[in-house]
């Protein structure tokens, strides 16, 4: 089965991160293609690329520092690469879902009062692909962490609120 077969039943949750090779050259690639993507959608929406990237990086440093930490404590280190690999490959599908939505969006709006008809319809596009990606990284964090789903969810938002909070840090809005 191929890798992106495989990154597709994860997302449809019918495989786990475990069904993916043990490849660091995959987590590399992977993360070098979520890293592109991102600066893809800054440049397109004209946003500051340097404060993204430092955004990106913190981000990066937070999802697999907290992953092998976990993992750490619950006695699974030797599911890194492949744990990694799934929330950093279905991140990057998610990233291209988002790709129109963000383009929609169009520039990030100063207040609630300033938002046009485009960002409130974007808005709602995107909450069905929110509620996805929470399914999803939930399903991988039961699956790396052998947990129960709820507690994958709830680790799952407090990824996501984390993920807004690093990517904010240069001022710029999570995408």
């Amino acid at each position: 089965m191929t890798i992106i077969a495989t990154l597709r039943d994860i997302l449809l949750l019918r495989r786990g991160p475990q069904d993916l090779p043990y490849s660091p050259q995959l987590l590399v690639t992977m993360g070098a293609l979520c890293v592109l993507v991102q600066l893809s959608v800054t440049l397109l929406r004209g946003l500051p690329a340097g404060a993204v990237i430092v955004g990106a990086v913190l981000w990066f440093a937070f999802a697999l520092g907290a992953l092998r930490l976990i993992l750490t404590l619950r006695g699974f280190t030797n599911r890194f690469v492949q744990a990694a690999t799934a929330l950093l490959g279905c991140n990057l599908v998610f990233s291209i879902f988002a790709l129109p939505v963000a383009l929609l969006a169009g520039e990030p709006p100063t207040s609630p009062e300033t938002m046009t008809l485009a960002q409130i319809v974007a808005g709602l596009i995107s909450l069905p692909l929110l509620l996805w990606k929470i399914a999803v990284d939930a399903h991988v964090f039961r699956h790396s962490f052998e947990i129960p789903f709820l507690s994958g969810i709830v680790i799952a938002l407090l990824w996501i609120v984390a993920a807004i909070a690093l990517q904010s840090v240069g001022g710029v809005p999570a995408t």
